[in-house]
């Protein structure tokens, strides 16, 4: 079965370790102080405002939210860090390298209650914040490069999945049955480090990304014997003519630099995309949702005995709709996925907005209890419209609209923004909940709105194509509602400029490699 899907056991087990030994930490991280809360904001009350002489102007909310903050800022230093550390050293061996952050941070955060320091809290999340970061830059990019083509989406977004299991997972052993008490909470903070030990003592079995080791260590041996170990259906021989191409593009090009992101003509429509689908992704408010959801619901009206139950719900939700996505991105495709889906995240915060308000606001008890009920129901809407489009797709279009060369930067590029972006979200959303209250979802829906729109004319589908096609579409492509608008009437031209590296060079060169036929080019609109 395994091979007419294109898979081998290697490949299999390959994926399963990247994802549980580094995406589903990612998940887990960002979840596991929802539901401890009250414990949490109790104990940083008596360790650190109840001893100390302050204005009064920081609040236990304040406190609890650093810990998101701590995760987050070092999850942006990681991201950005990420690119340089898959170039140096590999994507596998770099998942290797990642894994003892996450188990330092997780032996950090155990004892924090035993002590009485705070500052254990914050410095492991700190920790575990650097090896999300990288494990956000690096696991899709391996995911990506290992998968065959027919399979790119679903492997892919299998990152997204392992995701969602972390944070259904952290629900469940913060149930206030299990570690969510005054004293076991720390615990359930220091299980991150489990999934990295299994990892960091199986994953050196499985390959490293032939793509790497044939393009940046030049070594076609090991590409060969990597390459037949994890695709059975596609010829090795196809794989490194595709390669080949891309390294006669580059050869005559000095080696890419990280500026070259902002000023290459043919990475501008790509850096936009990749950047502003991050920000789409972060600032739709999904992680205010998972790191805050208890609050939220409590915002809404939810009976709190039933609150637990309603955040393990949607998290159990939010696995079960990445699941039905998967085979949706190679059958639908990515653009059908991340526009029709975003509809239906923004209808449900208009209608939340409603609802909390007047669960918030009406004279009448059963109407407020009413409406609490049907605001949960409208969370878990948004939660499986974000599942199905906004969360396994990002990450995966990414790793498509660029080459080899620049592949690694724009991810790290990328996946920073989206930490930021994030950093914004979590930072905010308590300040912006506690004044806006019923209101607190609409910034979200205004950001929804604009880069929806942004999507749905610019955005081309990327499923079944090489990496190649598609660099080449977005560097000279004019999309107007994801199409392109014109095609070449000469199919053998180059496109030319002057030698701004010669100028006494009177003659033009070619800036892209000849287009072969079928390949679309027209003028370009947003690159200029």
């Amino acid at each position: 079965m395994l091979k007419e899907l294109g898979l081998t056991w290697t490949l299999a087990i390959t994926v399963f370790l990247t994802c549980f030994g580094s995406s589903f930490i990612i998940g887990y991280n960002i979840a596991i102080i929802n539901l401890p809360g009250t414990f949490i904001k109790k104990f940083l009350q008596e360790r650190i405002l109840n001893n100390s002489t302050g204005s009064g102007i920081v609040d236990a909310e304040f406190l609890y939210a650093q810990a998101s903050t701590a995760f987050v800022v070092a999850g942006a230093i990681g991201a950005f860090s990420s690119g340089w550390v898959a170039e140096l050293i590999g994507r596998r061996n770099g998942l290797l390298l990642n894994h003892v952050f996450a188990i330092i941070g997780g032996i950090i955060m155990g004892p924090t209650v035993y002590a009485a320091q705070p500052a254990l809290l914050y410095l492991g999340r700190f920790i575990v914040g650097l090896n999300s970061g990288i494990t956000m830059g690096i696991a899709p990019m391996l995911l990506t490069e290992v998968a065959p083509r027919e399979l790119r989406g679903a492997i892919g977004a299998c990152n997204q999945l392992a995701i969602t299991l972390g944070i259904a997972f952290s629900y469940l052993v913060t149930l206030s049955h299990a570690l969510n008490t005054e004293t076991l909470w720390p615990i359930a903070c220091s299980l991150v480090g489990v999934p990295a030990v299994i990892s960091l003592v199986t994953l050196p079995f499985c390959p490293e990304s032939p793509r790497w080791l044939f393009v940046k260590k030049n070594d076609e041996t090991a590409a060969r014997l990597a390459f037949a170990r994890i695709n059975s259906k596609e010829s090795v021989e196809t794989f490194l003519g595709e390669l080949r191409e891309e390294m006669e593009v580059a050869k005559n090009q000095p080696e890419f630099r990280f500026t070259q992101l902002f000023t290459q003509k043919d990475l501008r429509m790509p850096i936009l995309i990749g950047c502003i689908i991050q920000v789409l992704q972060q600032l739709s408010g999904i992680n205010a949702v998972i790191t805050y959801s208890a609050s939220m619901m409590q915002t809404a009206g939810v009976p709190s005995q039933y609150i637990e139950y309603c955040v393990l719900a949607n998290g159990i939700l939010n696995v079960l709709m990445t699941v039905v996505a998967l085979p949706l991105l190679e059958r639908a495709g990515r653009r059908t996925l991340l526009l029709w889906p975003t509809l239906a995240l923004a209808a449900s915060l208009l209608f939340l907005t409603i609802t909390v308000t007047l669960a918030k606001k009406h004279p009448d008890a059963s109407v407020q209890q009413a409406m609490g009920i049907l605001s949960a129901t409208l969370v878990l809407v948004y939660t499986a419209a974000f599942a199905l489009g906004l969360g396994p797709v990002p990450s995966l279009i990414v790793s498509e609209i660029f080459r080899q060369g620049p592949r690694a930067a724009a991810y790290s590029l990328s996946q920073s923004i989206q930490w930021l972006s994030n950093l914004l979200v979590l930072f905010s959303y308590p300040s912006i909940d506690k004044r806006l209250e019923g209101y607190s979802f609409l910034p979200f829906l205004v950001i929804v709105i604009c880069c929806w729109i942004f999507f749905f004319l610019f955005m081309p589908e990327t499923r079944n194509r090489t990496f190649d096609e598609i660099a080449r579409d977005l560097a000279f492509g004019n999309i107007v509602v994801g199409k392109r608008s014109a095609t070449l009437e000469d199919r053998t031209m180059a496109v030319f400029q002057k030698d701004e590296r010669n100028p006494n060079n009177t003659e033009l060169v070619a800036t892209q490699p000849l287009l072969k036929q079928n390949d679309v080019h027209t003028v370009p609109s947003l690159m200029a």
